[in-house]
């Protein structure tokens, strides 16, 4: 894989903690469109360690969201590891790190993501509602796959329960007022969006790469709108060509003299995500208890990167940390030939005593799976665990282990859906949702 300039990657030894065990830890920090090492740390971030080969058992953490913020560690053995950091239900864009040598000791390796525009500045914002903003940017890669956006107020209430979908998209920034410019791809809700007075978190959405294809180097901009006018953070901006356009109540349009807290990423750094996560809501409805569940796609690439699905377990199972699924690669559907490696995945999410609920994921080296674009593949996952694994396992209520293999995915949240591929159970068996899954792609040529 080309080498990313945006990745802030230093491998050093400071201290051995214990004879044979390598540590990779740093922090991770927010998408930038500056040089700068300062970024703020980003916590909420999954990030997946995998050695090539197989029957590997992989190393996973997610960065904290508390102090120190953004910070990750990763415990196993030495040698050479291939990273993904991502968390597909946010706004930042999956990063891929091959060869990261880790020696006994520690090892310090910082992850800071990119994106094509990006302003998180919260010391003000629009005093004056709208109904919609359209805030412009100039495309680095060939297609938009995350965007994420913080309001200071919904429209609906402060404090309160009460909050209102919004919709964002993507247009071609043409002569004439926003209005007039043409969308480009689809649009996707961001349902529920609450925020105002001590509700103060980022919300996003997605796309699949090449839903919203752009031509790098001109200028577009996203539509951010909802019925009830609305008002967002902003930072003053001097440059004509990157403030905001704003739709007031009344309906007129206007150029701002601000730029909105936004950021955007594309594909510019020779990943694909053909599959991807599009309405950020997380735990939506369960697709059902099984062994294995399977989900055809489309491939775009030449080699799997890596595999996040959304799962839990409840009751009297070992929480998702401690259980293991294996996650291969189909040709041509659930039922068709091998290829490649299969990789071990471990969990990782909330667990109250009785319940867990995260993601499994794993990385994948360049080449271990071989992919042919423009054809069907079938993603299965399928549990490691035994009834003598799982017993002995007592939860925190007193209740003994069910010793019953299996754990249930998520369904992608409506109107969340792929159009091009089916979800199986048990590896056979059609259902009419999708998985709620992202997968990353290595391309052959990177746009830039």
């Amino acid at each position: 894989m080309p080498s990313i300039c945006f990745v802030l990657l230093s491998c050093c030894i400071l201290a051995d903690d214990s004879p044979g065990q390598a540590v990779i830890s740093g922090r991770i920090r927010r998408p930038t469109t500056q040089k700068e090492e300062t970024a703020a740390p980003l916590g909420g971030i999954y990030v997946f360690g995998t050695q090539e080969g197989q029957s590997k058992l992989p190393l996973v953490h997610r960065s904290w969201d508390a102090e120190p913020m953004g910070w990750y560690r990763l415990a196993g053995r030495p040698g050479k590891y291939n990273l993904l950091a991502t968390n597909p239900a946010c706004f930042t864009r999956p990063i891929v790190l091959q060869d990261v040598h880790a020696e006994t000791g520690q090892n310090k390796c910082d992850v800071g993501f990119h994106a094509d525009y990006a302003v998180f500045a919260e010391g003000d914002w629009d005093r004056r509602p709208a109904e919609a903003y359209y805030q412009p940017f100039i495309a680095r890669g060939r297609s938009v796959t995350q965007v994420g956006f913080k309001l200071a107020h919904d429209g609906v209430d402060g404090f309160g329960p009460g909050s209102q979908d919004f919709e964002l998209s993507i247009c071609r920034m043409d002569a004439g007022q926003p209005k007039d410019w043409q969308r480009i791809g689809p649009a996707v809700p961001v349902p529920g969006v609450d925020c105002g007075g001590g509700k103060n978190r980022a919300w996003s959405a997605g796309w699949d790469s090449r839903e919203v294809a752009l031509e790098p180097g001109k200028s577009y901009a996203v539509c951010l709108k909802a019925r009830l006018p609305f008002q967002a953070f902003c930072e003053p901006c001097s440059d004509a060509a990157v403030c905001c356009y704003r739709r007031g109540a009344k309906g007129a349009w206007e150029r701002s003299g601000f730029r909105l807290w936004m950021s955007v990423a594309t594909d510019d750094d020779g990943l694909v995500v053909p599959y991807n996560k599009r309405v950020h809501r997380e735990y939506g409805e369960f697709a059902g208890f099984g062994h294995k569940w399977s989900q055809t796609y489309v491939a775009q690439g030449d080699s799997l990167a890596g595999v996040v699905l959304y799962a839990a377990v409840g009751g009297t199972q070992p929480p998702l940390g401690r259980q293991r699924v294996a996650i291969r690669v189909r040709r041509d559907g659930p039922s068709g030939p091998l290829v490649g490696v299969e990789k071990v995945a471990l969990g990782n999410g909330n667990y109250t005593g009785d319940a867990s609920w995260g993601v499994f994921g794993a990385a994948f080296v360049r080449g271990e799976v071989p992919l042919v674009a423009g054809t069907t593949y079938a993603v299965e996952i399928e549990t490691l665990e035994t009834p003598e694994t799982l017993r002995g396992f007592v939860n925190l209520k007193g209740h003994a282990s069910d010793e019953r293999p299996g754990f249930n995915p998520y369904r992608k949240i409506p109107p969340d859906k792929y159009e091009r591929g089916t979800a199986y159970r048990d590896g056979h068996d059609p259902v009419d949702f999708d998985l709620d899954m992202q997968i990353i792609e290595f391309v052959t040529r990177a746009p830039r």
